[in-house]
């Protein structure tokens, strides 16, 4: 597995549930990388956590063919591209 630090802000369009649980009421749907358009297809992961003062919401998704790591900062209104994951 290839593991890839990113640590870069990238767009996400995200989808709202109206009938889902907390957890499950917003997730990514897709992101802008690098001109490319990515969408996921499966969550693996999420937890709230907190930086300092900010909440920050952690999202490990994938697209069947590598894994992303997303945060969104709940106080800034941004969203980062961690890392990826990659199974070459």
């Amino acid at each position: 597995m290839d593991f890839t630090e990113v640590e870069t802000r990238v767009k996400v369009i995200v989808l709202y549930q109206i009938d889902a649980d907390i957890n499950n009421a917003a997730r990514p749907h897709k992101m802008i990388y690098q001109g490319r358009e990515i969408v996921f297809t499966e969550l693996g992961l999420y937890h709230p956590t907190k930086r300092g003062q900010r909440m920050v919401h952690v999202f490990d998704m994938s697209d069947d063919e590598s894994d992303y790591r997303l945060e969104f900062d709940a106080e800034r209104l941004s969203w980062t591209l961690v890392a990826i994951t990659s199974a070459n």
